[in-house]
């Protein structure tokens, strides 16, 4: 590749990258819902037929936003879950590290609420990883619910909501707890195994990825 194809390729990344934040920004607050191309075009700023050259529409931005936000997060998240013994720890904690990751960084928080409503709940491979684990969890007599797409439907909505109340200050102290306790008895755990999988202080993901021994403080 020559020099100059090889910089109009960087210069192509750094103006894909400059849309993506732009769109965070936008989408990232509370009144970020229902952002439209134009306003991305000028918060960019880029032309509007620029904005094409890199993304068929508005659906196809808020996927690839969505990948960058929240792949690495989820990444973590999924190699934390895989160390846990049960699909209701697992369900559990990815209840939890959801919830708390919003009140962390709410406008990570915000962008995904927003996204959430063009697209899959948290996008795709949650829905997929969700799934996964329900699947799993009535397969081996955990959940006792009739079908697994109710319980990722339940699960996911309620968690939605529950964000969107932090986000706005309306939760209580131990929120993301007392979320977590009722779709487990949503999904059928019994309620005398509830408390002691709700109590375990969860390792923080990321910081384990990074070789660190931090710890979530369940706070939320």
């Amino acid at each position: 590749m020559s020099r100059r194809a090889d910089d109009y390729g960087k210069r192509g990344e750094q103006t894909r990258q400059r849309i993506l934040d732009a769109t965070f920004r936008l989408v990232g607050r509370e009144q970020g819902l229902g952002v439209r191309i134009e306003e991305i075009c000028a918060a960019a700023p880029i032309s509007r037929a620029a904005f094409y050259h890199y993304f068929t529409g508005l659906e196809d931005l808020l996927a690839a936003l969505s990948l960058a936000i929240s792949h690495d997060f989820n990444q973590a998240v999924l190699a934390s879950l895989m160390r846990m013994n049960s699909s209701a720890e697992r369900t559990d904690a990815g209840i939890r590290y959801y919830l708390e990751k919003a009140v962390q960084d709410p406008a990570w928080g915000w962008a995904m609420v927003h996204i959430s409503a063009n697209g899959p709940l948290f996008g795709a491979d949650t829905v997929a990883a969700t799934f996964a684990t329900i699947a799993e969890g009535m397969a081996a007599g955990e959940f006792d619910i009739e079908d697994a797409r109710f319980g990722c439907d339940m699960l996911q909505g309620t968690v939605l909501a529950a964000m969107i109340t932090q986000l706005r200050g309306k939760a209580r102290e131990g929120h993301s707890i007392m979320v977590s306790r009722h779709i487990l008895r949503g999904l059928g755990v019994p309620p005398a195994a509830i408390p002691a999988i709700v109590a375990r202080v969860l390792t923080d993901p990321q910081a384990v990825g990074d070789g660190a021994n931090g710890l979530y403080i369940r706070s939320v």
